[in-house]
């Protein structure tokens, strides 16, 4: 039968037991643990630790969706956190809106969802202990929209915005000369301010941001030389002198409305103004001055004697007189800054185009053309027309190589020239109208031109045959200003003197060349007729200046026809050249007033 066991050998068993119930226990605890463990990771995967806040919002243990939320709808920017914008004494509180800056909500929560969440599984554990154990604090972060913040900025700017003053001169009305110190330019700098007080809202750490601001420095500080300038310039009159007149005094108020003060570099280098009158101001006193001054130059006028044959002046030239503006205007600025303070004004002295002493250079020797034509039965009205309508060609002198439109030496037909009312035709009439008969001048003067053998450049027959251009048929020259025109052109190498005569007692008028014939004769082929047109019925027309009961004839009938006149030039007794001049008339009845004015 075996021995019990002794005591010392129970206890040994007993411990052993105990020992392995404690390495069991052991290992379950650790088991259990690593369980739990792995259920809280499993949980913690896709939420956020708990113990994670941003700011003063906890977002433990919720889903990205869940933390989204609650931050969106629970987070405000610490009002004592709001940065002040400081300039000198001046104070803007900003919130984080004032400069763009929004919390970005999915980024921030990204961040928190980050703690515990990367790096190694052993890093992550050890921070999900330290998170568990003692919490954290995430940063939230901020996104700032672009170009934001200037609204804000600008009404800052508006506040502390210094603009740059150079420094100045101003005359006074006592004509005083002061300086006006220049003013440093301040600008906010807009950008670099944005960015600093963008800095504090992201630490949100609040407190002072100063004003980024630059500044621009005068560049003119020192004018004391250009004030002496001016006061010079304004310290006396400017007299202007000239014989025959009155001197003109520009007093120094008048100088002063032509100052120019304009920057510019000194003789060192260094910026300052220039100081100067105006040119165009002083042009414009010299020509106020020139119009008082100015006289135009007098041609000569002469007349051929045929008794002596000689040119004979019957009016000596007169030199014109000019004021010399450029130099004037020059003269005006030296005596501004110069000691003397008087001007004796440059006159130019104007030759006529025609002198006195020019007679004989002309070439007016003799009579080279000589039209004529006939008024006879005109009215006064038209002989008063015709008179007054050949003086503006008596005494005209055209130089060679000129070409003569007698419309522009006509110039305008008024009453106030002394024209009357006189029948002209009109389309396919007649009517009453100023100047009525001059058409006799023009024809009178093609004539001349014709038989002086001058190329005539432009010549329009009348639409119906006058009978006072007849005969010979064809010779008659039509105008009308300004578009109906007679143009010709001296070729005869030297000047041509017109002359006209109008005798009222054989009712005739004419027009005379003088010159030098270039030894040319003018022959006339024609007028040849062809194609006649048979006039129409007579027509009347009522006339209230005329009695009642009378009539008068003022048109006679004609026939339209075509006419053709061919000149011929010869020299030395050969042809050199033959002109066309074709005329087409049509046909017009006799026409008569009926008197309708009552007794």
């Amino acid at each position: 039968m075996p021995a019990p066991p002794s005591s010392s050998g129970a206890r040994a068993g007993s411990g052993m037991r105990w020992s392995v119930t404690l390495t069991l226990l052991a290992v379950a605890i650790l088991v259990s643990a690593a369980a739990s463990l792995f259920v809280l990771e499993l949980w913690l995967a896709d939420r956020v630790l708990p113990g994670v806040y941003v700011w003063d919002v906890d977002l433990g243990g919720l889903t990205r969706e869940e933390a989204v939320e609650r931050l969106a709808s629970s987070f405000e920017y610490p009002a004592d956190r709001h940065p002040v914008l400081r300039y000198e004494e001046q104070t803007w509180p900003v919130a984080p809106e004032d400069v763009g800056a929004e919390l970005d909500v999915p980024a921030t929560v990204d961040a928190a969802l980050a703690k515990g969440h990367t790096g190694t599984p052993l890093a992550r554990i050890q921070e999900q202990i330290r998170v568990l154990l003692d919490s954290t604090l995430v940063m939230p972060v901020y996104r700032f929209e672009p170009g934001a913040g200037g609204m804000f900025l600008s009404r800052v700017a508006r506040e502390i915005n210094r603009p740059l003053h150079n420094a100045d001169l101003v005359v006074g009305e006592d004509l005083s000369v002061q300086i006006v110190a220049g003013q440093t330019g301040r600008e906010l700098d807009q950008e670099a301010t944005r960015q600093a007080l963008a800095a504090r809202i992201i630490q949100m750490v609040g407190g002072e941001v100063q004003v980024v601001f630059r500044e621009s420095p005068p560049l003119l500080t020192d004018l004391t030389a250009s004030q002496e300038q001016v006061r010079r310039i304004l310290s006396a009159a400017i007299v202007l002198e000239a014989p025959e007149f009155e001197p003109w005094t520009i007093e120094p108020a008048t100088l002063a409305e032509g100052l120019i003060l304009q920057p510019s570099k000194g003789d060192n280098g260094e910026p300052t103004l220039l100081v100067s009158l105006d040119p165009g101001y002083l042009t414009s006193l010299a020509e106020e001055i020139a119009t008082e001054v100015n006289r135009p130059p007098v041609n000569a006028q002469f007349r051929f004697d045929e008794a002596s044959g000689t040119l004979v002046t019957v009016a000596e030239s007169v030199p014109g007189r000019a004021l010399d503006i450029t130099s004037t205007v020059a003269l005006m600025g030296a005596a501004a800054t110069g000691d003397e303070r008087t001007v004796n004004l440059p006159l130019l002295t104007l030759r006529p185009q025609l002198a006195s002493e020019d007679a004989p250079a002309m070439g007016i020797v003799e009579l080279i053309a000589e039209g004529k034509t006939s008024f006879a039965g005109s009215s006064a009205a038209r002989v008063q027309n015709i008179t007054v309508g050949a003086a503006q060609f008596d005494g005209l002198l055209i130089p060679p190589g000129e070409t003569f439109s007698f419309n522009h030496y006509l110039g305008e037909v008024t009453a106030e020239k002394g024209y009357e009312e006189g029948i002209i035709i009109w389309g396919n009439t007649t009517r009453a109208d100023v100047g009525g008969g001059l058409c006799q001048v023009s024809s009178t003067a093609f004539r001349a031109a014709f038989w002086a053998g001058v190329p005539i450049t432009e010549r329009w027959a009348h639409a119906f045959r006058v009978s006072y251009y007849e005969p010979p048929l064809g010779m008659d020259a039509t105008i009308y200003s300004p578009q109906v025109d007679l143009k010709w052109a001296n070729d005869t190498g030297h000047y041509i003197l017109i002359q006209t005569y109008v005798d009222k007692a054989n009712q005739t008028l004419t027009f005379r060349f003088y010159g030098t014939n270039p030894g040319r004769n003018v022959e006339m082929d024609g007028p040849h007729e062809a194609n006649p047109v048979p006039h129409g019925e007579a027509v009347y027309r009522d006339d209230p200046t005329l009695p009642k009961g009378q009539t008068k004839q003022i048109e006679w009938p004609k026939d339209g026809l075509d006419v053709t006149v061919y000149r011929i030039i010869k020299e030395d007794g050969v042809e050199v050249r033959r002109d066309t001049f074709f005329s087409r008339y049509r046909p017009w009845q006799a026409v008569y007033l009926v008197g309708t004015k009552e007794e």
